[in-house]
């Protein structure tokens, strides 16, 4: 797997990076109106494609069609992973504020408790179907079907390699980074907003890259393992 440091200059081994970026940067900067997400989620998964295939250039954003339909089903795998964390959330929480708006002294207590646990429990389970998800992610931009992100038998061997959770482990840190850059930018009214949307497009890029290293190493283990030994000893 590529060195974290290989991976966050990954999005600039490109003479047009500045312009993907920028493209990237601005449909992020809309995502609240969420159908500029979809081809930022089709250009991850043209990321993740382009790093199983070995080219060490990232992608440029192009033929629009196919990122926002890979996009739309690239959402689709990850809602579907993370709906039990999110029923789970929905349940607790909403149980717990019910039991809060009792007004009584035990509904309360209740109450509170059930938001500790239950944001304990699905945080938990967030992390969880997330390690899951990105790996079912992964799996549908390498495969190109939407099977593929629901295959147990694609999908094992890549969730217990060491080399993809240490993959996922790292994306995770240069979220952390990214978020804690895009907090400090938010001080800066509205333009801050607008430069964080540009941080995490390019960390998503980053966390594509690593994602890819992490999934090929492990599939590329997991054949190693099970390729016959040649010249063993007969009886």
């Amino acid at each position: 797997m590529s060195q974290i440091s290989d991976a966050v200059t990954y999005p600039t081994e490109h003479d047009d990076w500045v312009k993907t970026v920028l493209i990237g940067g601005v449909l992020s900067a809309f995502g609240f109106l969420l159908l500029p997400l979809l081809p930022v989620y089709g250009y991850v998964v043209r990321v993740i494609r382009h790093s199983l295939e070995g080219d060490p250039r990232p992608p440029t954003f192009g033929d629009w069609e196919e990122l926002v339909v890979d996009g739309a089903k690239a959402f689709l795998v990850g809602a579907a992973y993370m709906l039990v964390p999110a029923i789970v959330g929905a349940v607790t929480v909403g149980g717990s504020i019910v039991a809060i708006a009792t007004g009584t002294r035990g509904g309360a207590a209740t109450g509170i408790a059930g938001l500790v646990v239950g944001g304990l429990l699905t945080a938990v389970l967030s992390i969880v179907f997330g390690y899951v998800a990105v790996a079912a992610v992964v799996a549908f931009a390498d495969e190109r079907r939407l099977g593929a992100a629901f295959d147990l038998g694609i999908l094992k061997p890549v969730l217990l390699s060491g080399a993809y959770a240490t993959a996922w482990a790292f994306s995770l840190v240069v979220f952390l980074a990214a978020s804690v850059l895009v907090g400090v930018l938010n001080g800066i009214p509205v333009l801050g907003a607008v430069i964080g949307a540009f941080v995490f497009f390019y960390a998503q890029v980053v966390a594509a890259r690593l994602w890819a290293d992490g999934y090929g190493d492990a599939r590329t283990e997991a054949e190693e393992t099970s390729r016959p030994e040649v010249g063993g000893s007969t009886a």
